[in-house]
């Protein structure tokens, strides 16, 4: 009995990953990102930064807590640090008017489009960090919001570089 229950949590909390993205994330981060304004930002374009993708939406509680947290590090590591907030499940006016509510945001963000990014990293859960180092190659993926590991990382691939 006490061998089917370990199975059956071990079954569970596969399912639960698998859900929520953790074993899905793929490595090849996308290599273009079109911003709210309609501009184009190139990942090649920020080789040499650490670029913080963080996906979120307006519903997500957590994702709408993550986002003072964010600029603060944005702030902190200004000249080595690139967020972009990627919202590919709100339509641009309500992405817009969020914006226009918080004020003050100095990260760049990137709306619904054709292509949308969280499908193609098989994003499944909120908020989801996905951080790149300065070669353009994905360090590390956080699931839900630590800001305590997501700036130990940031923190740690700019020491790295600089070394």
């Amino acid at each position: 009995m006490r061998q089917l229950f370990k199975y059956t949590v071990l079954l569970f909390t596969f399912v639960f990953l698998q859900q929520t993205g953790i074993a899905q994330t793929s490595t090849n981060p996308p290599k273009e990102f079109v911003l709210n304004n309609g501009k184009t930002i190139q990942l090649n374009d920020l080789k040499g930064k650490v670029v913080l993708l963080d996906f979120w939406y307006r519903g997500c509680l957590p994702c709408l807590k993550a986002t003072p947290v964010l600029m603060k590090l944005q702030e902190e590591f200004k000249n080595d640090l690139v967020i972009i907030g990627i919202n590919d499940r709100d339509d641009k006016e309500d992405i817009s008017d969020y914006y226009a509510y918080k004020k003050n945001i100095h990260y760049f963000s990137t709306y619904k489009t054709e292509t949308d990014i969280s499908k193609i990293l098989k994003i499944n859960a909120f908020p989801t960090f996905i951080i790149i180092n300065q070669k353009g190659e994905i360090a590390k993926t956080e699931i839900g919001f630590d800001k305590g590991n997501i700036r130990k990382t940031i923190k740690k691939l700019i020491k790295e570089n600089k070394s």
